[in-house]
């Protein structure tokens, strides 16, 4: 039986280690050199034990976070744990070996302290582009992961401190934007140096032998608050299914399917029925489609506690081979974002029917993307530089919150597996040739309920230069694939994009548009999808039915 004083040991010790991860977060976000992570936030930082369970964790992008003990497993098989050396830092981005798609860097670092391993540090950042057919890298009608850009299978970037310069010039010859690049993995090897320090001084400070015990117990004690919670909730047997659109290599939808089981104090969740895998880059690699499904569990076991690999030891999941959550090397998986946020979409639309206190309506999953590369050929760039000069822009928008028990949606927020912040107009109009007209909010776009869903968010964008490369992508363009409403609650409204708005010549875009024909002046709109209703419209108080009208949410 623990004693007060251990368990007070407990849980200082794990504020310290999470102290220690946002430590490592601020130094990687203030030392980065793109906006997709200083400003969207695109990056995660966080700790390990030496057998590769997460001990802490900086809150910025579930996604990212998720993925890492798989890409830890990945590293070790290939570079085995008794060769890493202090100073090491090693890097991986291989979606078939535990990371998510190949923007999202994984590099990890060792902790030692008196010849022994206590801890490993790890940041993920998305790297704005690293090669590939488009700016920005991935593109969604790519039929094998080998057209995604540079790949890195484990391996040293730093060894024993003396960087690998090698490395390094081989990115450089093979990205848009070789500053930013190598900039940002310098940052993140800062994140992984910052948590190595402070690892160190904080084992210095307990001792190996109680530092690693009280490893132990924040693990276990994670462990027991998930099954606790768990345990908490009757046993039984719900399945679900969600669509979201392919219209790359069919006009069929995908279909996602899921069935979870309540077992005492474990949960079995399988995703046997989901459709195959597809001949496009929306596949979801298998460390991503568990990344999401373990997000979706603690997010109905009402957390209070700080997260760490213990929690997800009572979930049991199963995925079939060659599935869309669980392709065949080579399968393209780029685009995987839109797959995972569906993940997390059907896994808690079972989870609403277990447990509707803690659930809500269907989210926007919809990623409303704007991508933008080439030369800035306007004439005050020209007299500046004496050229025309290189750039990357790369913004997604927020969307609709689902209502829930006992309250509305939020609006314009980047759901799930997201948690990035729109790229602010004064970035975008500083480092590109693209000018925001609008950002906001639509009337009217969260579904109708006893709670009503938060609204979606239009942007639009004014080209500024000819001869640019622009792509723009989004799911849940459809009735059919619209969020969810629960117990009697509207779909929200669905998301959209449209070339030239209120032109003679506007268009309709279909959810993937790859290298649009554009020129300078060409407005491009980007409208995400609303979030669901949850309960009776009819049973929506008159007071909120006032504030609608007041804030003009309808």
């Amino acid at each position: 039986m623990p004693t007060i004083s251990n368990i007070l040991d407990r849980d200082v010790f794990q504020y310290q280690l999470a102290a220690i991860a946002e430590e490592m977060s601020a130094a990687l976000r203030r030392s980065a050199f793109s906006p997709i992570i200083w400003d969207m936030l695109d990056y995660s930082c966080a700790l390990f034990a030496p057998h590769g369970e997460m001990l802490a964790q900086a809150e910025t992008i579930p996604a990212q976070l998720g993925v890492m003990t798989y890409a830890f497993e990945g590293m070790i098989k290939d570079i085995p744990l008794d060769t890493w050396r202090p100073g090491d830092v090693l890097i991986c981005n291989d979606p078939y070996r535990g990371c998510t798609h190949t923007p999202d860097i994984v590099l990890m670092s060792p902790v030692f302290v008196e010849g022994q391993l206590m801890a490993v540090t790890a940041t993920v950042a998305h790297h704005v582009d690293i090669g590939g057919k488009l700016p920005s890298t991935t593109a969604p009608d790519n039929l094998e992961v080998f057209a995604e850009g540079l790949l890195f299978p484990p391996m040293h970037v730093v060894r024993e401190g003396v960087q690998n310069d090698t490395v390094f010039r081989f990115i450089s010859g093979n990205v848009r934007n070789p500053r930013a690049c190598t900039g940002d993995l310098i940052a993140q090897i800062a994140g992984c140096r910052t948590g190595e320090k402070r690892v160190a001084a904080l084992v210095e400070r307990y001792g190996v032998e109680r530092f690693s015990e009280l490893v132990r117990d924040t693990l276990d004690y994670g462990e027991r608050y998930v099954r606790n919670a768990i345990a908490a909730i009757p046993d039984g047997m719900r399945t679900a299914e969600v669509f979201i659109e392919d219209d790359i290599s069919s006009d069929e939808p995908i279909r996602l399917a899921v069935s979870v089981s309540i077992e005492g104090e474990k949960v079995k969740v399988d995703f046997s029925g989901s459709d195959k895998q597809r001949r496009n880059a929306l596949n979801c690699p298998l460390a991503s489609t568990y990344s999401m499904t373990l997000y979706a569990i603690r997010c109905m076991t009402d957390m209070q506690a700080l997260s760490n690999g213990g929690c997800n030891r009572p979930v049991e999941i199963t995925v079939p081979p060659g599935s869309f959550l669980n392709p065949a090397r080579p399968a393209a998986v780029g685009n995987r974002h839109y797959a995972q946020q569906a993940v997390a979409d059907v896994v808690l639309k079972v989870m609403a029917e277990l447990l509707p206190g803690r659930s809500a309506a269907g989210c926007h999953i919809s990623f409303p993307t704007f991508r933008a590369g080439g030369f800035d050929a306007r004439p005050e760039i020209i007299a500046r530089y004496g050229e025309p000069r290189y750039f990357i822009v790369h913004d997604i928008i927020g969307g609709g919150m689902g209502g829930y028990a006992g309250g509305d949606g939020l609006p314009a927020v980047d759901t799930h597996g997201g948690n990035c912040g729109v790229l602010s107009a004064e970035v975008v109009e500083t480092t590109s040739p693209v000018r925001i007209l609008r950002s906001e909010l639509i009337e009217g776009s969260g579904g109708d309920g006893a709670y009503r869903g938060g609204l979606a968010m239009r942007r639009e964008y004014e080209l500024l230069s000819d001869n640019l490369m622009v792509s723009v992508f989004h799911q849940q363009g459809s009735d059919s694939t619209a969020p969810w409403g629960f117990k009697g609650g509207g779909r929200g409204r669905p998301a959209g994009a449209m070339l030239n708005p209120g032109t003679p010549g506007a268009r309709k875009l279909s959810t993937k548009e790859i290298s649009l024909p554009v020129g300078k002046g060409d407005v491009l709109r980007l409208e995400s999808a609303g979030g669901g209703g949850w309960g009776d419209p009819s049973s929506r108080s008159e007071e909120r039915r006032a504030l609608d009208l007041a804030e003009r949410y309808v």
